[in-house]
């Protein structure tokens, strides 16, 4: 069984434990939009590492149960618990999508 170590990902723990706390849907409505916040606080720089990181996220977690894919956003920092893989592509792959034109 392959082992994904959330030390490998330091700007998802930085980013998920800072906009998907515990209090995200009271704040942002949904993970989505917590994301969306980020995006538009964070400078270009740190979207580029988060988005890498969300990129190696996708392809590492297509090998784990989902089980241990919500134990693995647990310890990111992630209070987000989506309900599929498929929502969590969908939300992830909507991020990493974004247009990065803001010279931020």
């Amino acid at each position: 069984m392959k082992r994904v170590k959330a030390s490998e990902f330091p700007e998802l723990r930085r980013v998920f434990a800072a906009y998907l706390h515990e209090d995200f849907l009271e704040e942002h409505a949904s993970a989505a939009a917590a994301l969306r916040a980020f995006v538009d606080d964070a400078n270009k720089a740190e979207r580029a590492r988060f988005r890498k990181d969300v990129r190696r996220l996708v392809e590492e977690i297509g090998e784990l149960e989902f089980a241990q894919v919500l134990a693995l956003l647990d310890q990111l920092g992630s209070r987000w618990r989506p309900e599929s893989p498929e929502d969590l592509a969908t939300v992830l792959s909507g991020i990493v999508e974004t247009n990065d034109s803001d010279p931020k």
